[in-house]
């Protein structure tokens, strides 16, 4: 205890004795130099964040090209039309049918006519069948017209009146009734003619099948009334029967899916022009996802041909199916006239080489799909409001890898007017420190170049891994997030380079983890976290300043 008061009287002493000595008389205060110099360390925190993986697709993917699933995968997806057929676009049934009926000598020669006398009525009848030609195996079993007409021209040389006829039980009114027309031939000078048109919407017309046609039958009853005048020979009755302009609501029968799906094309595959980097990775699961809508009452077997990639290089690879192949299309039965079928197809690895047509990158895929009936049900129908549609969709998981992929750029850098007053500032380093789950390194340069593009310096010591990929299982999945720490520095030297700095040359170089020897997952819920600091190593003299 007296020890610390003995040390403490010591203290105040030297105290006192000091602030006496600063009196004027004592301490020549204006020999004191007036120059001060600091030099001092400035220790500041810059950023601190952290980054999710769907934040970082997010700022680069413009087009919407990325998806997730339901465990958190990422994808790239981009789908494209690959058939679009509307039957009201199609012409399925034959237009103009044309049929000739013709009286001649059936009368001159008939002997009920001539042994009848005036204002006898004599009955000629005849029946003509019209065919819907078809082709292979097609039938047309019955069809509802939409729009059309039934234009009928008569000229009759008889020099009597009477009635013509015309009926076919084939074909329907509206209200189902068989179709008959009579026409009053009301000259006797043998100068009569005469024409109409009937219009066919809504009519129905029922066939049966002769041969390679659909036909029905057309019953014609020409009744003469003997107006005593002769028969001459030469004299006839001309019925002529055209069936124009013919469309349909509905049509049953058979019909040949090659008629009715047959295209050929090229789709633009955008996603690769868009994400070029696409180029350099090679993809473990790929898949191409065909959706198709059906209302046409045809079960078909839909085959792809002639499937071809082309890179933007001009290299090319052939999509080759090994099952599964060609897709039986689903399809509204015939009790489910005017529903939609739907169905879906994958092509993947297990079915295909598409890892080997996908991994050129190609920019375009051109292709032939055609229909055909194959053991399909032979019993078909069609309405103009039926169309099949099929979406062919390109789905990327990300799920890849990449041994190395390397790109450079060239950036214009100025420090401004002022420049760097080196004077001022002795050492400036910049800390980073990341924790990393992607499973992608980084290895980053940045070289500084002359007006002339000549190098002046480096940014960073050698060749350093910028950002350590993350550790994963053999499944591709993180198992333990990477820690990466960087230290850039820039002492006085450097900073004067920066002054004659005109461009900064940039290289990047990425390998996915295990130096790219496995394929890796991406999922929506790895992260980066990082933090920049800087430490400035300051000196302050105010006659400098």
């Amino acid at each position: 205890m007296r020890k610390i008061i003995f040390y403490c009287t010591i203290f105040i002493m030297a105290g006192s004795l000091f602030l006496r000595s600063c009196q004027k008389e004592q301490f020549q205060l204006e020999n004191l130099s007036d120059e001060i110099e600091i030099q001092t360390d400035l220790v500041a925190p810059l950023i601190y964040g952290s980054m999710g993986m769907a934040e970082l697709v997010a700022e680069f993917d413009s087009s919407g090209y990325v998806g997730e699933f339901e465990d958190g995968l990422l994808f790239l997806t981009y789908s494209d039309t690959l058939v679009n057929v509307k039957v009201d676009t199609l012409d399925l049934v034959i237009d103009g049918l044309y049929n000739e009926i013709y009286f001649d000598t059936d009368v001159s020669e008939d002997p009920d006519f001539i042994t009848s006398i005036p204002g006898d009525t004599i009955h000629f009848l005849k029946s003509q069948h019209f065919g819907f030609e078809t082709s292979g195996d097609n039938r047309m079993d019955s069809i509802v017209f939409k729009g059309g007409e039934l234009l009928t021209e008569i000229e009759s040389t008889f020099e009597h009146t009477g009635f013509l006829t015309i009926s076919s039980m084939n074909i329907l009114d509206g209200n189902r009734n068989p179709y008959s027309y009579t026409v009053q031939i009301s000259s006797s000078t043998g100068d009569f003619t005469w024409a109409e048109s009937l219009d066919l919407d809504g009519y129905f017309l029922g066939t049966q099948q002769q041969g390679d046609s659909s036909v029905f039958r057309m019953d014609y009853d020409l009744a003469l009334i003997n107006s005593g005048n002769p028969v001459i020979p030469g004299d006839f009755c001309d019925i002529n029967s055209n069936f124009l302009d013919l469309g349909f609501y509905s049509l049953f029968g058979k019909v040949d899916p090659s008629e009715v799906v047959t295209e050929s094309g090229e789709l633009d595959i955008p996603i690769y022009a868009d994400f070029p980097e696409l180029s350099h990775l090679k993809l473990a699961d790929p898949r191409i996802s065909i959706f198709t809508e059906s209302s046409l009452g045809i079960p078909f077997e839909l085959t792809l041909e002639s499937v071809i990639a082309t890179a933007e290089d001009g290299s090319t690879e052939t999509l080759e199916l090994y099952e599964g192949h060609p897709f039986i299309i689903p399809a509204p039965a015939i009790d489910m006239v005017g529903e939609t079928a739907y169905g879906e197809f994958y092509i993947n690895n297990q079915t295909s080489n598409i890892q080997d047509l996908l991994n050129i990158a190609p920019y375009t895929l051109s292709y032939t799909a055609s229909g055909d009936i194959g053991s399909q049900s032979q019993n078909h129908f069609l309405l103009d409001t039926s169309r099949f549609l099929s979406e062919m969709e390109f789905l990327l998981p990300l799920d890849l890898a990449f041994t190395e992929y390397s790109l450079a750029d060239t950036l214009e850098f100025a420090l401004g007017e002022d420049g760097i007053d080196t004077s001022l500032i002795k050492n400036v380093v910049i800390n980073l420190s990341i924790l990393n789950e992607l499973p992608i390194e980084l290895g980053f340069q940045v070289y500084l170049l002359d007006p002339s593009y000549a190098v002046l310096d480096s940014l960073l010591n050698g060749d350093p891994v910028f950002l350590a990929s993350s550790e994963v299982d053999s499944e591709g999945k993180l198992l333990q997030a990477s820690e990466t720490s960087q230290s850039i520095d820039f002492p006085a030297e450097k900073l004067g380079v920066l002054e004659e700095t005109e461009y900064l040359w940039i290289e990047a170089r990425l390998v996915t983890a295990e130096s790219g020897g496995q394929f890796v997952k991406f999922y929506s819920d790895y992260t980066l976290d990082f933090e920049i600091s800087f430490n400035a190593e300051i000196r302050i003299n105010n006659r400098e300043l």
